[in-house]
């Protein structure tokens, strides 16, 4: 966070700025204009000396709970909704929360960097990492880039990362996701984005948006926080295209997809190499119908050629050269739990793609390792928050796994069973227990010259676990010496 004084933190989050014995302090005077030199917090068990706190209220959890503990750890102050007992200043406020908010969008306007907004169904996080990727080595850009980490893409942790803005960082790229209408709004108000993108829509939290049109409308809400000189992208192969289009103000608008012929960005010669990795041209209409010519990428999936596209159409916006933009792509590494590909032994591959899972993304997984040679093995675990659909995506998930051509779906939840019980007949199994999958697939790998287990679930589904103990056994193959087909 940015060096700021007590007395502005109070100012900006409409607070009222007191000692520890409780006594109103006066502007101007020595704890006011004491500076914030550490983090802001909001979980008292991570409070270091000089940090800020924030004592957030949850449904089952309240934060002023905790005061004396984080009056001990050493924070400046306590951000809160109540007057606390404890020895440290405090900065009263009528909601956290709502302060939370106020501060980061401060500190983004006082540090005021050129910021992406980026939301979706899927390939958000991929997208965001192609855009960090781009920018942290283009030779264009100066300044750092920072971009948000981890799942901090919520009304919470969109605050967090803005209040981790310095005055080094020229450009920011935020991740936006939601589970509730009006989320995005509020998050998009707080980043107030100079470009803001809508990767994709897809059966994802359906359960707080009621429908697949309901997750349309909401994510459009990236673009009330767009000022009217910004750049709005979106899918120009999506069904809510022109949805969207409706909801732009004279914005300018830039488009991606995989036809030339409607979008402005577009690719086409698309192949994948052993690995699974795509490789393709890359058309760009405007400003002066730019080609070029084998655009490689180093994450496997044909559905990253369009996370791609849409990482071309945000830095174009931002006003990188194409050169830099496609050079970029050769330092993407994968995110954690996305389509992190393992090698534990000569012929064994085992791809994790557990970080978490909706129909489309389900989907994409299936085709890519349906790419690849050897036997293929798609473990899969429940996709949550898909409300009374749920049982129908789950299937649905399993006859796509049919039309593929994959050779086996083992399933781990109540609701992925279905999935398994439609791929029945073609390689389909269900277990009760991580175990018990665990085992089956240690047998297959050693009775297999050749395999690739694809591991992918909801973040509810903890399907990381099933990934570890792959790649911690000693994989090595059947003592006999032979492959099992």
């Amino acid at each position: 966070m940015i060096p700021v004084s007590l007395e502005w933190v109070a100012q900006k989050t409409n607070g009222t700025l007191q000692g520890a014995s409780g006594e109103a302090l006066l502007p101007g005077s020595c704890l006011a204009q004491h500076l914030v030199k550490g983090d802001v917090v909001i979980d008292s068990r991570k409070v270091q000396p000089e940090d800020l706190f924030v004592a957030l209220k949850g449904p089952n959890h309240d934060a002023h709970d905790y005061a004396d503990a984080v009056a001990e750890a050493g924070a400046i102050a306590i951000i809160c909704s109540r007057p606390l007992d404890c020895d440290v200043a405090q900065i009263l406020v009528a909601d956290t929360h709502a302060a939370l908010g106020l501060l980061a969008a401060a500190v983004k306007a006082e540090v005021a960097p050129k910021s992406v907004a980026i939301t979706g169904s899927s390939g958000k996080t991929t997208v965001k990492e192609m855009v960090a990727a781009i920018l942290r080595q283009a030779p264009s850009v100066s300044g750092e880039v920072l971009a948000t980490q981890g799942n901090f893409n919520n009304d919470i942790g969109v605050p967090l990362t803005l209040l981790s803005l310095t005055h080094a960082h020229t450009y920011g790229v935020f991740e936006l996701g939601a589970n509730h209408r009006g989320e995005i709004a509020y998050t998009t108000s707080l980043v107030k984005p100079d470009v803001a993108l809508i990767n994709n829509i897809a059966p994802a939290h359906v359960e707080g948006f009621g429908d697949v049109c309901g997750v349309a409308k909401a994510k459009s809400e990236i673009f009330r926080g767009l000022p009217a000189d910004g750049i709005a992208i979106t899918n120009a192969d999506s069904d809510f295209h022109e949805h969207w289009q409706r909801d732009l103000v004279g914005q300018k608008h830039l488009t991606f997809g995989l036809d030339a012929q409607t979008a402005d960005i577009s690719a086409s010669n698309i192949r994948l190499d052993s690995d699974g990795c795509a490789q393709f041209d890359l058309h760009v209409s405007a400003p002066a119908g730019e080609k070029v010519r084998d655009v490689k990428l180093t994450l496997p999936g044909k559905h990253n050629v369009k996370n791609a596209l849409a990482a071309v159409a945000i830095c174009q916006s931002l006003g990188l050269p194409l050169a830099e933009i496609v050079g970029g792509f050769t330092s993407m590494v994968a995110v954690p739990g996305r389509m992190n590909v393992h090698n534990p032994r000569s012929g064994v591959r085992i791809i994790d793609d557990t970080y978490n899972a909706n129909v489309g993304s389900a989907k994409a997984a299936i085709d890519v390792l349906a790419s690849l040679p050897g036997k293929r093995i798609f473990v899969f675990g429940d996709m949550g928050e898909l409300g009374t659909q749920a049982r129908a995506y789950h299937e649905e998930v399993g006859a796509h796994a049919i039309t593929a051509g994959i050779d086996g779906l083992f399933t781990l939840g109540v609701l992925s069973q279905s999935a398994s019980e439609i791929f029945n007949g073609h390689g389909g199994r269900h277990f009760d227990s991580v175990e018990s999958l665990v085992t089956a697939l240690l047998e297959l790998v050693q009775q297999t010259s050749e395999i690739t287990i694809l591991v992918k679930g909801s973040r509810s589904s903890r399907m990381e676990r099933i990934v570890e103990s792959l790649i911690t056994e000693d994989l090595q193959p059947d003592s006999r010496g032979k492959a099992a087909c």
